[in-house]
């Protein structure tokens, strides 16, 4: 047998390693594929304007979650071998990827991520950053799809829980609006009815990953205050848009200014820094008492 067929037949180790191709490398370019594939249906490229648009409405925290993956990914062991299981994983996942790109949804996205996940926080063979990579993943995969998923099915409860908490503030500010249900009715028939896309607890799931990513960002083990950091955001989250709920109901020109003119901008970027700043916070090592 010639020396090339002998390294043919020795491309398996006896651990079940395939020699060459080094795991972190699989999974970095799987990782790369998978957001340049949200890239392409978060960024609208069909003309100059509607790229500004599409770039200016971006939820930054998804791209920061992104950059956690690969970061990672790329502190993870170099020297670790790539086994046969995840050369198939990686390959499937891989087809899967460039078949989802034909699709105009993220469902794809976000279950190729959540097995990405899964696989990296079950099988890390003790590797730090792999496990933190697959936490940052879940949690985007969250966001993606399962968050929006649950909230579906809890859409009527979580409408009316959102009108309990900026009704019982709102009407006592502004005796002169009426309360019913999920409606507010103004004096000078200025009314809203809120609907899906204007629940707090839409953003809940953009809170926890902040939250996991910037921990994760930070170090690559969880800690107790991890928990509460999360409930916080969380909270603040729902505070904020419930303020904005009240600021649409209070009349026809705070309704024009902050949901269709710069206020939503406003509110956005300050909804982001508010739950980053609770984030890093949350992260920080705690201070040693001398």
């Amino acid at each position: 047998m010639s020396n090339q067929s002998a390294a043919g037949v020795e491309l398996l180790t006896s651990t079940g390693a395939v020699k060459g191709l080094v795991r972190r490398e699989a999974f970095l370019w799987l990782a790369i594929g998978l957001f340049a594939n949200q890239a392409l249906q978060l960024v609208d490229t069909q003309s100059l304007q509607a790229f500004a648009d599409s770039l200016a409405n971006q939820n930054y925290v998804v791209w920061l979650a992104f950059y956690a993956v690969i970061r990672r990914l790329y502190l993870s062991d170099g020297a670790a071998r790539a086994s046969r299981f995840d050369v198939v994983l990686v390959s499937t996942i891989g087809v899967a990827i460039l078949l989802s790109s034909f699709l105009p949804y993220r469902v794809a996205i976000g279950l190729l991520a959540t097995a990405m996940a899964g696989y990296l926080l079950i099988n890390h063979d003790g590797d730090r950053n792999l496990k933190a990579a697959g936490a940052v993943l879940l949690a985007l995969s969250g966001q993606l799809v399962w968050g929006p998923m649950l909230f579906q099915f809890f859409t009527p409860e979580l409408l009316r829980a959102d009108a309990a908490i900026v009704g019982t503030p709102l009407t006592s500010l502004r005796p002169d609006i009426v309360w019913t249900g999920t409606s507010f009715l103004g004096a000078d028939g200025h009314a809203i009815a809120l609907i899906g896309a204007c629940s707090s607890f839409n953003n809940v799931s953009t809170a926890v990953l902040t939250c996991v990513t910037i921990a994760m960002l930070t170090r690559t083990e969880w800690m107790r205050r991890d928990l509460a950091t999360i409930a916080i955001a969380c909270v603040a989250m729902v505070v904020i848009n419930a303020v904005r709920i009240g600021l649409l109901a209070w009349s026809v020109s705070s309704y024009r200014f902050w949901h269709e003119g710069a206020g939503v901008h406003i509110l956005g970027i300050g909804e982001t820094l508010v739950v980053l700043l609770i984030a890093w916070q949350g992260a920080a090592a705690p201070r040693r008492v001398p």
